[in-house]
Order: structure tokens, then sequence, then C-alpha cells
């Protein structure tokens, strides 16, 4: 087909486009609590059968050679290694040292997992994220607490008139392959068909990290890593579109040829 080197550069500009925007956006989050950086991975095409014409097979076209397609996007998975925690002093700023994620009840009723722990306490005393999202299993600060705890396997304590009470205990949950998750938002995963189900369990238990009163873990963004793809994409998209550019010129000759 004479206009298949054209579809070829047109996908790998495609490629280095799409690597560009989640290199981009990488650097955008670099200070987003608990953003974990988006990595993408690419795939060729289909292979095509080429036979050598007419003419016996030449060197530059033996029979049964096959020519690809160009490239794809395949996947645009996390990287979830650990982000460096800073402290901030607030009592329901929470972050997690080791594996594991927060569930949060999204409004239609389905759970999305963290690990940006900036959670607060709605008018009813419910504890939530920064989207109004109920942290899972839905506890419930009283009303007159003075003071919150939580210990390192999640248990939530309130200092009331009455006394020390506990409100309830933060579970955290864990994949056995946690890059099969769905990205939803920056900082928001849903299990996927890749990721298999959450599995819940007590903080510290199980291979489950241990959480961290008082603490934010950031963004785990290697900006210098980041600024060198900036680099290969925009490298990437200029070579496929100067290779774009001259596959036009010998289309052009071409067609000159045959018809003049």
């Amino acid at each position: 087909m004479i206009y298949a080197s054209l579809f070829t550069s047109a996908s790998g500009i495609q490629a280095a486009s799409n690597f560009l925007d989640a290199t981009s956006q990488n650097v955008a989050n670099a200070e987003t609590t608990g953003y974990k950086t988006a990595q993408v991975t690419f795939q060729d095409l289909l292979y095509q059968g080429r036979t050598a014409g007419r003419a016996s097979p030449t060197l530059l076209q033996p029979t049964g050679s096959q020519v690809g397609s160009g490239a794809v996007q395949s996947a645009l998975t996390g990287v979830f290694t650990q982000g460096a925690l800073q402290p901030t002093g607030a009592p329901l700023d929470l972050a997690i040292s080791g594996n594991g994620f927060f569930p949060v009840a999204l409004a239609d009723g389905t759970t999305a997992f963290t690990r940006a722990g900036g959670f607060t306490t709605d008018a009813t005393g419910r504890i939530v994220n920064s989207d109004g999202f109920i942290l899972a299993p839905g506890l419930t600060v009283p009303a007159d607490a003075s003071s919150v705890s939580v210990g390192a396997d999640g248990t939530v304590t309130a200092a009331t008139a009455a006394g020390v009470q506990t409100v309830g205990q933060i579970t955290l949950a864990n994949f056995q392959n946690p890059q099969g998750l769905q990205r939803i938002s920056d900082t928001l995963f849903t299990a996927g068909p890749n990721s298999g189900p959450a599995v819940a369990g007590v903080a510290g238990t199980n291979g489950l990290g241990t959480v961290t009163q008082g603490s934010l873990e950031g963004a785990n963004v290697d900006l210098s890593t980041e600024l060198v793809n900036l680099i290969v994409a925009q490298r990437a998209f200029q070579s496929n579109s100067r290779a774009l550019v001259a596959e036009d010129a010998v289309v052009s000759d071409t067609l000159t040829q045959l018809f003049r």
C-alpha cells in the first residue's frame, strides 16, 4: 500500500504525543499529595507480509518479509513507589508507610482507593477526603470531641467530655497487582481486571503498611527523570514528523512518475 508509511509515521506522532501528555501530567502534579507517577507503555502494531512482486526476490525485499504498521499506546499504569512523608500536624492528615490504600466511597456507591490522606470531617462528623468522599468504613467523630488520635494500626479514638472513646478502625486495602489499577483522577484509583480484587485488612498486618497521623505522603514524581522524558518525547515527535514529510515527498514523486 503506497500510503502505509504515512500512517506508520502518524502512529508514531500520536504515541509521542501520548508520552508527552503523561509526562506533562507528572510534572504538573509533582506537588500533589498522594500522586503516583503515570507511566505509558507502547506496543507495535500488526505486521504485514510483503511479497517480492513479479521479479525475483531482491536483497531489499526478500520473499516473506514483514513490515510493521507503527506503534500504539497499550496501557497507562501507575508507579506505586513510596513518596516522602511531609509532617503537617493536622490530626486527620494521614499517611501510609508501606503498601496499601485508603478506601473511600464514591457518590455512586462504588469504592475508590487513594494514597492522598488529607482527611477532615463533614457537617455530620464523618471522616471524608477533600472531595467529600467518605473514608471507609464510615467513621463518625463525636461533635464534642476535643481531639482525635489515630494509631499506627488505624484505630481512631476521640477525647470527649465523657472521656476517651474508640471511634472505630480505618482499614487499608491492597491488590495483587497495583499496576493494574485504573486511574479515575490524579489520586483516585478503582480496581480493574488486571489489578485483582481489593484485599482489606488492618494496617501493619499481612503486608500492609502502617498509618502515620499528622503527615501526608508527597508525590513520588522524579522531576529529573520527567524532564529527560520530555526531551525524549519531543525528539520522537520531531523525528516522526520529519519522516512523515519525507514519506509524503516520496509518495508525491511516485505518483508523478506513474501518471506523467
